[in-house]
């Protein structure tokens, strides 16, 4: 511990004139090494020219080395510090918004310059980092603060080193250089940089000056982008309100013109359950029902036999259930509308302690099967889309998209392997389409796969489509009653089809 009560020795006063020579050297260092390399070697030598993120960076980095120094001439203040902070804090942003455009993609590719096989964004997040790291250390390392303040000596600033004078001298022309490159290739306001700035020259023809990135700027401003996606519609939470959508049951105003009909053959309530069930679906002859978190296996007087329920927020996280499909020889694998899953088997000797990451009831009638028996499925066509729907041919699971307040066009299938629940291909089927219509208007509550033919059963629209996966494209459409308020799940068992409603088992036949 320090103690304030003594006196300052000139040994803390020595101490204090190293922490200044130090900050000096992190104030010159980040505008010598990071801006001035960029400005210099990158920009006038290599012709990199900066989009907007990146001169958005470089100021953030500049502006550190400068109140760095304004430390080092003017003495120590919290201001100082806190405004280094704030400043390393928003350059983390910029440039992890930057870096995220871009993570994912494949090797090699990317944007701009690299260094050492690395994108330039990806190293200002490097440089912000050790900025808060290295500020950080130098302050714990500090002599008492007391001593900052004496080494002054009652002056309102510190004298100019040799030093000083030569760290001033480097950052004043290294900032006077990136003002004029940033004048030269981007202009004056109200033009700015370019999101995909071609590279610099001397040559003024080649030179472009443009003012339209201030397009839209300050309209529709949301944090989260195109992952504000809200939640789907559930028989248990309706959500059209927040989705901007009103489902429609009249089939003739469907996208796509029916090719046929299916008529009320049978309807059966399920007995038993409290909760809105939200999907239905059969394998090797048992009913499966979903609502949430909770999943069934009904007897065959459709009442539960089985009742579990998974914890949703354990390992890789799986949100309400939407579909379930056959797994091996005993095994399941339910659905999340994230196209997260979770694999199950019925086990009526089920370890209750092993059990007890999964799931939050059941343990001791079903398990997780292989390992924690969880797995993620990443899309590209289907990123920014929920599901509310699952089906498999044995080898690939599938899915397909539901329209959100985001996107209201796009319906994409997608499939993965099974063996490994990663991507092997998505499309977009193609339909005799009505005009100025699109399949991105179905809300596809159940899927099931038969003889190469994907089958989707749409609450918006009362409509059942056939998908020929090896043609990409819709063959036949099933018009279905109107009465019908909350189609999910689907059944299919030759002509005969089932859908849930309002925990209702309903039959359909031709």
């Amino acid at each position: 511990m320090t103690d304030y009560s003594q006196p300052v020795s000139d040994r803390d006063l020595s101490k204090a004139k190293t922490y200044y020579d130090i900050i000096c050297w992190g104030g010159l260092l980040i505008v010598l090494l990071p801006v001035g390399i960029a400005n210099i070697i990158l920009g006038y030598l290599m012709g990199d020219s900066p989009c907007t993120l990146c001169w958005g960076q470089r100021q953030q980095m500049a502006y550190i080395g400068v109140v760095a120094l304004f430390m080092v001439r003017y003495g120590f203040k919290p201001k100082y510090l806190a405004t280094m902070l704030i400043m390393a804090a928003v350059g983390l942003y910029s440039s992890f918004r930057h870096y995220g455009n871009h993570a994912m993609r494949d090797v090699g590719q990317g944007f701009g310059l690299d260094i050492f096989g690395l994108h330039t964004q990806f190293w200002a997040e490097v440089v912000f980092w050790c900025v808060v790291f290295l500020f950080g250390l130098a302050t714990l390392l500090a002599p008492r603060f007391d001593a900052l303040i004496a080494e002054m000596r009652g002056k309102p600033w510190r004298p100019m080193s040799g030093f000083m004078k030569i760290a001033f001298g480097i950052v004043a022309f290294i900032i006077g250089s990136n003002a004029f490159q940033a004048l030269w290739s981007t202009g004056v306001p109200p033009n700015w940089g370019q999101g995909d700035p071609v590279r610099f020259s001397w040559d003024r023809k080649y030179v472009i000056w443009s003012s339209d990135s201030w397009e839209g700027m300050w309209s529709g401003i949301d944090f989260l982008g195109r992952r504000n996606v809200k939640d789907p519609d559930f028989a248990y939470k309706p959500n059209t309100a927040k989705l901007g959508i009103t489902f429609e049951h009249d089939a003739a105003k469907a996208p796509v013109a029916a090719t046929g009909e299916l008529k009320i053959a049978d309807t059966r309530a399920i007995e038993g359950i409290d909760a809105k069930l939200n999907t239905l679906q059969k394998i090797r002859g048992e009913y499966i029902v979903m609502s949430k978190y909770d999943f069934w296996f009904l007897g065959d007087d459709l009442k539960p036999a089985v009742h579990a329920a998974m914890d949703p927020w354990y390992s890789a996280n799986v949100l309400d259930l939407v579909g379930a499909t056959p797994y091996g020889d005993d095994a399941f694998v339910l659905m999340g509308t994230n196209k997260s899953i979770l694999r199950v088997r019925k086990n009526p000797e089920a370890d209750d302690v092993k059990g007890w990451g999964n799931f939050t009831a059941g343990r001791d009638q079903v398990e997780a099967v292989g390992g924690i028996g969880r797995a993620r499925i990443g899309t590209e066509r289907a990123k920014y889309s929920y599901v509310h729907s699952s089906a498999t041919d044995g080898r690939y699971i599938y899915t397909a998209t539901l329209p959100d307040n985001k996107n209201k066009t796009k319906f994409v299938i997608s499939k993965a392997l099974m063996k490994d629940w990663t991507l092997s291909g998505e499309f977009e089927p193609a339909a005799a389409l009505k005009e100025g219509r699109t399949l991105g208007e179905l809300y596809v509550t159940g899927l099931v796969y038969e003889d190469g033919i994907l089958w989707a059963a749409s609450k918006n629209f009362n409509v059942i489509v056939a998908i020929d996966l090896a043609k990409e494209e819709v063959t036949e459409v099933l018009a279905l009653p109107a009465e019908l308020k909350d189609i999910r799940g689907l059944v299919k068992e030759g002509d005969v089809f089932e859908v849930l409603d309002s925990n209702r088992i309903v039959t359909l036949t031709r």
